[in-house]
Formats: structure tokens, sequence, C-alpha cells
């Protein structure tokens, strides 16, 4: 019962962050802390990419995804058990509109942060079909590094936004 309290806690808490950060981007450094702290610090990543009400994913070097959020899921193709049978790279299906992510993405894994805007669509990234239907609602992008207790950096994060 108290886990469950501290997950509500915590989800209630990167949400909040997440719509400051939205609407004044002197918070996105504190989110960014707070998240990869909450990364480092609980038994599953999923739980904390969970409570943020936004597209998220978690990625490797190279963009291969490692975990997505629910609605990322929700609003895409891909599934789960998707990410254990094989690597995706969302890098893949970069296009001309989304050059940035790229190299955005690279950046990561030298600590670097990214925040893009004026996307095209990126939520199509993420799909497995080149056809599937998405909604193109979600025009920013956050993407900052993920390290380990040690600092070494090992995975990436982007969240999708809608400003």
């Amino acid at each position: 019962m108290k886990q469950e309290g501290r997950r509500e806690q915590i989800s209630a808490e990167l949400v909040a962050l997440q719509r400051d950060m939205e609407k004044n981007l002197s918070v996105q450094e504190q989110f960014i802390k707070r998240f990869q702290h909450l990364i480092q610090t609980e038994e599953e990543s999923i739980c904390v990419i969970n409570s943020v009400p936004c597209p998220v994913a978690l990625f490797r070097n190279g963009g291969v995804l490692y975990r997505v959020n629910r609605t990322l899921m929700e609003n895409t193709d891909l599934r789960e058990s998707d990410l254990s049978e094989r690597d995706i790279s969302f890098l893949d299906r970069i296009t001309s509109e989304n050059f940035a992510i790229l190299e955005a993405v690279e950046g990561v894994f030298y600590g670097k942060t990214a925040l893009l805007s004026r996307l095209s669509n990126p939520l199509s990234l993420f799909c497995k079909s080149w056809s599937y239907p998405t909604r193109d609602s979600y025009h920013s992008a956050l993407i900052f590094p993920l390290s380990d207790d040690g600092g070494y950096i090992s995975l990436g994060a982007i969240m999708l936004m809608r400003r």
C-alpha cells in the first residue's frame, strides 16, 4: 500500500512538472534532474515513464528503443513485445523534416540535452508501419541523457510535447 501511494505521488509530481515545463522552460532542468533521479532509483523504469502523460521513449545508442510508455503505444502500432523481439531504431524513419532529431539523439550520449520545436509528426517515427495513421498533435521533443550512478550514459529519453 505504501508503494502505491509513493507511485501516485511520483506520478502527480511528474505530471505537474511536465505541464509547467510546457509553459515555462526554466522548469526544464528541474524536470530532467527529477526524471533522471527516478529512473536511477526506481526498480522499473516503465513505472516512471508511464506516469508522464505524453509519449516517452527510452533508447540506447543508435536510437534503439529500450522502453516506451503507454501513451506512445496507444498512439502508434508499436507494442512492448516488439521491443523484446528485435532491435527497433526510431532513427531508421528519420526524414528531412525531422533531421534535427538525429543530431539531438547522437548528442545525448555526449551529455547534451535538446529541446526541438516545429517537428513534422515525430510520433510517426515510432510506428512499425509507414502507413499507420498518427495524429499530428506533437510538434516538440525534449531529448536528454540518462546516466547510471557512475555517470555513464547508457540511455537517452525522448519526450514528445504538443507545444
